[in-house]
C-alpha cells in the first residue's frame, strides 16, 4: 500500500533532527559512536515504526536505526519516534545502499538486520530493486558480523521463495524458517499491517538466516 504524500511529513524530516542521520551530510563520527556504543540493529524500510518503537522498549539495552527512502513514511516514523522519548533509536531518511557503501567503506559491522514486509518488486526487471538481491545481499554480507542475521518477514510467497533462495546462494545459515509464523519470537514484533495479514487469512512467511564465514562477501565470489 502507497502512503500517500503529506507535506508535514517531509517538513518534519527536514526540520527534526536530534533522531536522524543526514546522508547528505552524513557525521561519520557520531554514528560510529552511536552503533559502537551498544548492539545496534537495522531495519529496512519501518513503515510508520510499530515494529521498531516495540522491539526498542522491549530492549533497551540494544541501539537501532531505520532506514527509509520515502520521506513522508520517513518525517511520519521520526515523529513518533521523537514523542516516544526513546533515546535508542535514529532514523536514516535515504536509500538504504548508500548508507551500506558508507558502512561497508568504513569497515563498520552489526549484528543484525531486519526486513519486514519489503516490496517485492515482483516484476524482472526490477530485480535489482528487491531487498534481497545480489547487490543488497552483498552489502548485508559485508556489514554483519560473524555469526549475526538478517529477520526477514514477508506475506508475498513468490518474493519470500526468492529471497530463500537468496539466503542459500550467499551461504548463509537459515536457522530458522517458518512459511506460517503465528507466535512471535522473543527477538520481534509485529508491524501496521502483519495482524491485518493474519486477520485475512494470509501466511506469513519468517526466515532467520545467519552469515557463516562461508557466506559470500565478493561478487566474484558467486557462481
Amino acid at each position: 500500500m502507497r502512503t500517500k504524500f503529506k507535506q508535514w511529513a517531509v517538513d518534519y524530516i527536514k526540520n527534526e533532527q536530534n533522531n536522524q542521520y543526514s546522508l547528505g551530510n552524513f557525521d561519520l563520527e557520531s554514528f560510529k559512536n552511536y552503533i559502537n556504543d551498544k548492539k545496534t540493529f537495522i531495519e529496512i524500510g519501518p513503515g510508520k515504526g510499530q515494529f521498531i518503537l516495540t522491539l526498542a522498549a522491549k530492549f533497551p539495552d540494544f541501539n537501532f536505526i531505520v532506514c527509509e527512502i520515502n520521506e513522508t513514511i520517513s518525517g511520519i516514523c521520526l515523529n513518533k519516534i521523537d514523542e516516544s522519548g526513546l533515546k535508542n533509536i535514529r532514523l536514516v531518511c535515504g536509500d538504504f545502499f548508500k548508507l551500506g557503501e558508507l558502512m561497508v567503506q568504513n569497515h563498520l559491522q552489526i549484528p543484525g538486520i531486519f526486513l519486514n514486509f519489503s516490496d517485492p518488486w515482483p516484476k524482472k526487471r526490477h530485480e535489482k530493486r528487491r531487498l534481497t538481491s545480489d547487490g543488497f545481499m552483498l552489502v548485508y554480507s559485508n556489514i554483519l558480523l560473524l555469526n549475526s542475521s538478517i529477520y526477514f518477514k514477508s506475506d508475498n510467497d513468490d518474493f519470500s521463495l526468492y529471497s530463500l533462495d537468496q539466503f542459500k546462494r550467499f551461504n548463509f545459515n537459515v536457522i530458522k524458517k517458518d512459511f506460517d509464523y503465528n507466535k512471535l519470537d522473543n527477538f520481534d514484533a509485529l508491524t501496521e499491517f502483519e495482524e491485518k495479514f493474519k486477520e485475512s487469512g494470509i501466511k506469513i512467511k519468517r526466515f532467520v538466516s545467519r552469515k557463516t564465514e562461508k557466506t559470500i562477501t565478493k561478487v566474484e565470489e558467486l557462481a
